[in-house]
This record gives C-alpha cells, sequence and structure tokens, in this order.
C-alpha cells in the first residue's frame, strides 16, 4: 500500500536547478528528492511510494515532461503532477493540465507561488473509499463505488477483458487507466484508441496496420494500434458506435488473439489486453439489431458500469468543491467554495455530460467570480431557467445543431467541429433529441 506524506519528487535534467528547487521546497516545510535523469523517474517511484506530488520539468532532452507525465498518469495515478516551465512553454503547460497535471508553475520559481499551489493540492485530496490510494484518480464518496472498485482491482488482477458502461463523462477512460495501474501491465504501455473516430475505411489499417502498398497512399509498413499496445493494456473507447462490420473485424481478433495487417496473409498474435467502452446500452442495441449478439456476449462478461453524476448523492458537491480549490489554483483566484444557492442549482441540473460538464461549468465559474465562493450568477443562464424556458433553449440548440448536420451532409464527424462538440457529446445530444420525438 502507497502511503500519502508530503514528499516532492523535483524532476529536472539540470542538477543545478533541481537542487535550487529542492532547497525551496524545504524552506516552505516539504521533504524534497531530486531526479535529474526523466528515464529514471518511473524506477524511482517504484522504490519509493512515498512520493506524493513531483515537479516536473516540461523541456528536457530525451523523454520530454508531457510523454514522462503521461507514463506516471497511467501507472501512479495517484500522484499529483505539478509542472514547471519557462513562460515559451505556456501552451504546453495548458495541454499538461488537460493530460492530467495539477498545475504549472513559471520559472524562476517563485517561493509564495509553489507554496499556495502545493498547500492547494495536499489541501484538496478528497476522502478515498478504497485502502489502494491509485484510487485516487476517480473522486468520489458515493458508496456505491466501493463495490465497483473491488470489480476493478478484481478483474485488474486477473487480466482478463473488461467491458465499461456508462454516459458520456462518466470517467470511464479513468478506470480504464485504473485497470491497468492495477495489474501487472503496469510498467507496460497504456493505449487509448476512439474507435468511434476512425473512418470505416481505415478501421482495419488503425487497428491492426497495413503493408507498403496495400492501398493508395501506404507508402511504407505501418503497425496499428494492436502492435502499438504490445503487451500493455489497450483502450477501445465508444465501441458502440462501430458498424456491423466493424464490429465483425474486432470480434475475430477477440476471439483469434491474431490479426492481419492490410496488405498482408501472415498472421501476428497480440498480447494486449483489452478494455472495452462504450455509452450504449448494448443490450438495448442487440435486440434492435444494431450490435453483434457474438460479439456482446464475448465481451459482456467481466463488465463494470459506472453510474451517471445524478446518481451519486453528495458526489456533485464533492466535486464542485474539488474542481473550485483546482481551478482557483490555477487561474490565480482566491475562490474557495460554492454558495448554497449555486450548490442547489448544481444539485437540480440533470447534468447529461456528467463530470466532465460540471468541471467545464465550474472552471469557467471559477474565472467569473468575483467573491470568495461560487454565486449563482457565474454559473451558466440554463440552470437558472425554468422548465419551459430549458425547454425552448434546448428546442433552440436541437434546431442549430440539425441545420449544421445538413450542411454536413449528414457527417457527424464534421458537424461536431463547426459546432465545437466532441463527436461523442453530439451523438448522446442526437439520441436525445430522437428520444423526446424531435427528430428522426
Amino acid at each position: 500500500m502507497v502511503e500519502s506524506s508530503n514528499t516532492v519528487l523535483v524532476v529536472d535534467d539540470d542538477r543545478a536547478v533541481a537542487a535550487d528547487h529542492a532547497r525551496l521546497l524545504r524552506d516552505i516545510g516539504y521533504t524534497p528528492v531530486t531526479q535529474s535523469v526523466p528515464e529514471d523517474v518511473e524506477p524511482h517511484l517504484h522504490k519509493h511510494p512515498e512520493v506524493s506530488l513531483i515537479l516536473l520539468d516540461i523541456r528536457m532532452p530525451g523523454l520530454n515532461g508531457i510523454e514522462l507525465l503521461h507514463r506516471i498518469k497511467v501507472r501512479r495515478p495517484d500522484i499529483g503532477v505539478v509542472m514547471a516551465t519557462v513562460v515559451n512553454d505556456v501552451e504546453e503547460a495548458v495541454r499538461a493540465i488537460k493530460a492530467g497535471a495539477y498545475n504549472y508553475l513559471l520559472k524562476p520559481l517563485q517561493k509564495d507561488v509553489v507554496a499556495r499551489v502545493l498547500r492547494s493540492y495536499f489541501s484538496n485530496q478528497p476522502p478515498a473509499l478504497a485502502d489502494d490510494p491509485r484510487f485516487k484518480a476517480f473522486i468520489t464518496g458515493h458508496s456505491e463505488f466501493q463495490s465497483i472498485f473491488r470489480r476493478v482491482q478484481v478483474f485488474a488482477d486477473a487480466d482478463v477483458p473488461v467491458l465499461l458502461l456508462g454516459e458520456t463523462g462518466t470517467g470511464k477512460e479513468v478506470i480504464a487507466q485504473l485497470i491497468h495501474a492495477l495489474s501487472k501491465r503496469s510498467d507496460r504501455r497504456f493505449l487509448a484508441a476512439n474507435v468511434a473516430a476512425i473512418p470505416p475505411t481505415l478501421f482495419e489499417s488503425e487497428l491492426f496496420g497495413h503493408a507498403r502498398g496495400a492501398f493508395t497512399g501506404a507508402m511504407q509498413d505501418r503497425s496499428g494500434f494492436f502492435e502499438h499496445a504490445g503487451d500493455g493494456t489497450l483502450f477501445l473507447d465508444e465501441i458502440g458506435e462501430l458498424g456491423l462490420e466493424q464490429q465483425a473485424k474486432l470480434l475475430r481478433v477477440l476471439q483469434g488473439r491474431s490479426y492481419c495487417r492490410v496488405g498482408e496473409t501472415e498472421e501476428r498474435q497480440t498480447a494486449a489486453r483489452i478494455v472495452l467502452a462504450t455509452n450504449k446500452d448494448l443490450r438495448a442495441e442487440v435486440a434492435r439489431g444494431r450490435f453483434r449478439e457474438d460479439l456482446f456476449y464475448r465481451i459482456s462478461n467481466y463488465c463494470v458500469t459506472l453510474p451517471p453524476l445524478r446518481e451519486r448523492g453528495n458526489d456533485i458537491e464533492l466535486l464542485a468543491t474539488y474542481f473550485v480549490r483546482k481551478y482557483a489554483s490555477q487561474f490565480g483566484r482566491s475562490v474557495q467554495s460554492v454558495a448554497p444557492e449555486a450548490l442547489e442549482l448544481l444539485r437540480k441540473h440533470s447534468f447529461p455530460g456528467n463530470v466532465r460538464e460540471l468541471e467545464g461549468m465550474i472552471s469557467a465559474a471559477v474565472l467569473l467570480e468575483e467573491s470568495p465562493q461560487i454565486e449563482p450568477g457565474s454559473l451558466p443562464d440554463a440552470l437558472r431557467a425554468s422548465p419551459q424556458e430549458a425547454t425552448q433553449l434546448e428546442r433552440i440548440r436541437c434546431e442549430t445543431i440539425l441545420k449544421v448536420m445538413a450542411e454536413c451532409g449528414g457527417n457527424q464527424t464534421e458537424a461536431a467541429k463547426k459546432l465545437g462538440l466532441a463527436r461523442q457529446t453530439l451523438n448522446r445530444l442526437l439520441k436525445d433529441y430522437r428520444n423526446r420525438g424531435w427528430t428522426r
């Protein structure tokens, strides 16, 4: 079991800079250790489980900070990461935050700023439901997750293929990363692929690779996702969006653990552990003839279902508070809580986008808010609308989406780009509008 502490690992390829950062951390009450070889960080973490936070330089030779961040997050998701960067790399730092970093600091580090950011991180750790602190990556206080986490742990240990079910934004990729981190493969690669974003004509090539000359534009041999994953974990997201032909090809590799590159006849073996996910009700899709029954029964034996945010009790308050403190730290704001009236609006909202939607709301509210707590006026207008007004706003949104879909000839990927939406979000909205009878 990994114990929590105030130990901070400083990672910088410049030993003098690393030593300076360590002295600063010691001065403000933390226990620093340093590492100047990026490739040695992962072995270091394995030997020193007391590390709770990493101060990670972005620009390093060889293994850069962004790639190292990804590796840390899939092996030790319980460890926080704060990036250290220069002004010219702020865009990279923002990208790192989207990849899981808690915050970033500008070099040369300022003691008061470092103290504020680290104080925010260490004070913003909700109580964990599971003994293994690696589950800290999934923030919840809802008792149902005790049994969910147990299933995750058991399935991870057993090295079986896992199917993750849940609405968009419920945290399926976080759970997939946890399965990898808790498994015997945690020191190997974790590779995520959104199969819904792959055009049907490129499905085989992307998943299995192709040989040079297999089709127009195939100028050289190319490996696919299965080969890239090696003997690590391959996470295939949005499998419910696949057509029947693509489903058959996926079933074939899951059954035989082998595949052929496009343009080759030689079979290649895959040793990758497969985790799949979808926001669709696959049993209902089977009944409608949209999902292969044989594939469903092949992948549904080891299943983890994540409840939507609206069914997670006090998690809305827990997560809202966490995001307030996180984004107040990032934006340098003094906001620390959510006013009772604003919290009541959040509780009444259905959150079709789940945790992802709540995070977006809170991050914007932290920027807008001028008082020490989030007030209703900083939340989206739709939350304060009456049911009739909310329905009217949603109808207007539906009409806008349908207009853009028509302009794009029904191409969801292109329409999603024009609308500034994730393709999965657009697909969910269209499904919702069909259920309401607003479209066919």
